[in-house]
């Protein structure tokens, strides 16, 4: 059975309950990997990747972050191999970044790394800071933390918006005419320096699959989003990455049956004209069917 979720809701947890095949996540516990885009400077082309905290239930134990470098992605520790049972194969989820979280009502904050007290939190609107709760389902999340802030606290409002993702392992489709099952892939885009204008807002990011044949798949990231999932045929492509004209990455990437991956993107430094010397590609191996 393949399940597809857009956003997470109370009003999926009736589908889950109702699922009893084998892709179903295993048990009461939910999966999370934290992304750190966000940048900190008196003004964007000064700005540098910032360390930020990450507390789940106010704290940075267990799915939480202590000091998580800029650029770079919560290092794993679930438990369980993926959502689904795979002989031989390793610890997936781990391997992708993900952490353990109860399904259960979770409330999140984040900061720049050392700060403290409520006007610390990025999650800012016009008239004070805000805690963001989400009910976490017993599946993957990818919570991305992107943007940039100024050097005093309290964050502009908006400038590091809430923005978490149900990531979907489960089945890629079967390949009617390779046979077996195709790959599943996603774009990622937590890259706020992306933007053509050098304004450090994010902008949308065009992904480009070419196996240098007929087979070319395209799907777009909103700045803070997924792209949503594709399903090319297990093969070597070329992958390109563009914001507008500007190409922000290209290279070669092999797909292999029944993979599903995740490609986050990320900015490393500011640049007037951005390109691969200002973008970060990390390619997650998020299941193996």
């Amino acid at each position: 059975m393949t399940v597809r979720i857009v956003t997470a809701s109370v009003l999926l947890i009736g589908t889950f309950a109702a699922c009893k095949d084998s892709t179903s996540p295993a048990g009461t516990t939910g999966r999370m990997r934290i992304v750190n885009s966000v940048f900190q400077g008196a003004a964007v082309a000064s700005a540098a990747p910032a360390s930020i905290d990450v507390l789940i239930d106010s704290s940075t134990s267990g799915a939480g972050v202590a000091a998580l470098a800029g650029a770079s992605l919560s290092a794993g520790s679930a438990s369980g191999q993926g959502a689904g049972t795979h002989t031989g194969a390793g610890a997936i989820f781990t391997a992708a970044g993900y952490r353990d979280v109860p399904s259960e009502i979770h409330s999140f904050v984040a900061r720049v790394a050392g700060t403290s007290g409520p006007t610390s939190t990025f999650f800012e609107k016009s008239n004070g800071p805000y805690l963001p709760k989400q009910y976490i389902l017993p599946f993957p999340y990818t919570f991305i933390l992107a943007g940039v802030v100024p050097d005093t606290i309290p964050a502009d409002s908006g400038a590091v918006a809430w923005a978490m993702i149900a990531d979907d392992p489960f089945t890629p489709p079967a390949d009617t005419v390779n046979g077996g099952l195709t790959a599943r892939v996603q774009v990622i885009n937590a890259a706020p320096m992306a933007d053509t204008t050098g304004g450090g807002l994010g902008t949308n990011i065009d992904a480009t699959f070419d196996d240098g044949a007929a087979g070319v798949y395209t799907t777009t990231a909103s700045y803070r989003a997924s792209s949503g999932y594709i399903n090319p045929p297990a093969g070597n492509y070329t992958l390109t990455l563009a914001s507008g004209s500007f190409v922000l990455f290209t290279g070669p990437v092999t797909l292999a049956k029944g993979e599903v991956r995740s490609f986050i993107v990320q900015s490393t430094a500011y640049a007037a004209t951005p390109g691969p010397g200002n973008t970060k590609v990390t390619n997650l191996l998020d299941n193996q069917w």
